[in-house]
């Protein structure tokens, strides 16, 4: 039975007002609290330690959140810019998996990572190809079953293009779902259920990053369990001059 075509709304400008003007209180809780947990003021103890590391974490969340928001506006508006410059897509690769091992090991996984003879080099925004490569990973974090997860990593050269892929035996997205899955705002009841505080819009920017910088992303489902999430970009050739940075 076909699917009834979703409707592309965009984010009103009353959400975006309300982004821009929730940023700077919230910027401002922040260094607050950051400043309290150094102690600059005063000792503090462990039970006021633990709720100030509390009340961080969800400023964190809420700054991610404001983010977010603002860069779809960017994106809707045709303002969202990229600052690209010649990178190693597999080095990026590795330090984001270093810095996440952290929360790897508190999900009890295992990211393997299949590091190529050579490194790829691409031109692209490297704070933005982070950002996709951190949000692929840590989602397949998030959404795991219970026991151990596994992740694995891998990189492929396709004529004039690199292959990213992350794959996963998780649980999955439901293939009533698989339209809607670079959507803005879009969660599957899993995953709301798993991570409450998700906002839906991570593989909506993921997809505008890998589009502007000249690639495609999708996903396929395992056989058996989980996702994998793939996404090229042009490699670039050594003597092509880079973007204007």
């Amino acid at each position: 039975m076909p699917q009834t075509p979703q409707r592309k709304a965009k984010l009103s400008e009353p959400i975006s007002v309300v982004a821009h003007q929730l940023k700077s209180p919230i910027s401002v809780i922040k260094i607050y609290l950051e400043v309290l947990l150094s102690e600059s003021f005063g000792a503090i103890n462990e039970k006021q330690r633990e709720y100030l590391e509390d009340a961080l974490d969800n400023v964190y969340r809420a700054v991610r959140t404001v983010t977010d928001l603002l860069d779809v506006s960017k994106i809707e508006e045709n303002r969202y810019e990229l600052k690209p410059k010649v990178i190693d897509l597999v080095e990026i690769s590795k330090e984001v998996v270093g810095d996440l091992s952290p929360l790897t090991q508190a999900s009890n996984c295992e990211i393997i990572f299949h590091e190529p003879e050579a490194p790829f080099f691409v031109n692209g925004d490297p704070m933005k190809i982070r950002q996709v490569i951190e949000n692929l990973v840590t989602n397949a974090l998030k959404y795991k079953f219970t026991g151990r997860g596994t992740i694995e990593i891998e990189f492929h050269k396709r004529e004039d293009e690199v292959l990213f892929f992350c794959r996963d035996n998780g649980v999955g997205i439901p293939e009533e779902d698989f339209g809607r899955v670079f959507t803005k705002f879009y969660r599957s009841e899993d995953s709301v259920d798993m991570d409450p505080s998700g906002t839906g819009l991570g593989l909506y920017i993921n997809k505008a990053i890998i589009e502007l910088s000249g690639g495609k992303i999708w996903f396929e489902k395992n056989t058996g369990r989980g996702m994998t999430f793939y996404f090229t970009l042009p490699l670039w050739k050594h003597g092509e001059h880079e973007q204007k940075k």
